[in-house]
């Protein structure tokens, strides 16, 4: 925790084949040992924001969805959804282009591609070139989604009115799965040069979002969600890292676990959206971008994991943040009661948990959206380099996650549907850091 471009319109024309097998739970000690350790190991020197590091963690969650069949969401390129935390309103500009030994503006040509961060400098050899028989099109990258060889395509012609690009240009149903360069130019190309900024793309960060179609409700939305930032390395002596274990590789875990549980049974009436923020321990920015690509009338709930590996309040016990702003606690108190997990009362409303979690943003949109915690900012390694994998309980951690899904049962069959939030009780001016 910290001290645009479309709407979601999930609408499918085919749901998930039924299957009348009762599965076993998925979700074990094994799986949840392997991720955890992974995410909070000292040569990913504490998943700070801005950083290589960080990178590489989007690009483990991006692999683990993709192990799971999780589709992308529609209108986006691939499971990244790339933000700049620092630039404000500023335009980003992220690629230099150079043909036939002109530098081009960046009004005139845009490089689509699918795999977050800096790539290697491009030449003309490294795409094959097509020639546009109009001028750029929205739809054009729908007509070439049916190969994975990087593609150069430009046109002479201005659109109707002198513009270049169109307003929007969409993306293939099933998400970006080449390079493609796309250019205005007099010219054919003869030569190229196509090089991204390095400190640009290091400036950006991506937020990892896969989604698991409903059957029989396709257009209501669950979210599970959890930030996989934390605060990197600190200080110059002796153990420096602040590994985030519980901050929050732990909630990471309970996400990735779930989207492999959920994708196994394939059951879901309702559609699963698996969200995993970064720039949450910058001050919550990833979800609060991220909020901006949905329709907030389609998510019926949201569930944020947050530190659920140290059982601050006891083994077997969570809270579920922010209950007086929906009946979504209530729904779910009754799942965990079966699995034995016992809900304490929330810690003090003056530590604005609520609103310092990546939940807030969504509470704001009017979606009931909560927090499960079992540990707080008073747990005694919170933000200090002793949060490490050794003081996690793996097992407690995993009796919860199987709690939560357990829990969740009744939202994803689409048998229970919270209140709506009321946004201007949960909003303050800014969450406090």
């Amino acid at each position: 925790m910290p001290p645009k471009l479309f709407l979601l319109m999930v609408v499918f024309l085919t749901t998930q084949p039924f299957s009348f097998s009762q599965q076993k739970d998925t979700i074990t000690e094994k799986d949840a040992g392997r991720v955890i350790r992974y995410l909070a190991a000292d040569s990913l020197k504490g998943r700070g924001n801005v950083s290589p590091d960080l990178l590489k963690v989007a690009l483990f969650i991006g692999n683990e969805f993709r192990k799971d069949g999780l589709q992308v969401m529609p209108g986006a390129a691939g499971y990244y959804f790339p933000f700049h935390p620092f630039s404000g309103k500023s335009v980003v500009i992220l690629d230099q282009l150079t043909l036939n030994g002109k530098k081009l503006s960046p009004a005139q040509f845009s490089y689509f591609h699918p795999r977050p961060g800096n790539y290697s400098d491009k030449k003309l050899d490294n795409f094959k070139v097509i020639k546009l028989d109009s001028f750029i099109t929205g739809d054009i990258l729908e007509h070439y989604s049916d190969d994975t060889s990087s593609l150069l395509l430009w046109t002479d012609q201005k659109q109707p009115g002198g513009k270049i690009f169109p307003a929007k240009i969409t993306m293939p149903a099933e998400g970006l799965k080449r390079n493609v360069l796309v250019v205005y130019n007099e010219s054919s190309p003869q030569s190229l040069s196509l090089a991204g900024f390095p400190s640009q793309y290091l400036m950006t960060e991506y937020n990892v979002v896969g989604l698991l179609p409903g059957r029989s409700k396709p257009e209501e939305v669950i979210i599970f969600s959890a930030h996989y930032d934390h605060e990197g390395v600190y200080g110059a002596k002796g153990d420096s890292i602040l590994n985030g274990a519980n901050d929050n590789a732990s909630g990471t875990t309970a996400l990735l676990l779930l989207a492999d549980y959920f994708c196994k049974r394939k059951d879901n009436e309702r559609t699963i959206l698996f969200c995993a923020f970064a720039a949450e321990e910058l001050g919550l920015l990833g979800s609060k971008d991220f909020v901006e690509y949905i329709d907030p009338v389609k998510i019926i709930a949201g569930i944020n994991i947050e530190m659920i590996g140290v059982p601050q309040y006891g083994k077997n016990k969570i809270t579920i943040i922010g209950e007086k702003y929906s009946d979504l606690p209530r729904l779910l108190s009754r799942g965990f009661k079966n699995r034995g997990i016992v809900i304490t009362r929330e810690p003090s409303l003056e530590k604005q948990l609520f609103q310092r979690s990546d939940n807030y943003y969504f509470a704001l949109k009017g979606i009931p959206f909560h927090t499960i915690m079992s540990s707080d900012d008073d747990d005694a390694c919170y933000h200090q380099p002793c949060d490490e994998v050794k003081r996690i309980n793996i097992a407690n951690m995993t009796r919860i996650i199987n709690a939560i899904a357990a829990a969740a049962r009744p939202l994803i069959n689409g048998e229970a549907t919270p209140r709506r939030t009321d946004p201007d009780e949960v909003k303050i001016e800014e969450p406090k850091q």
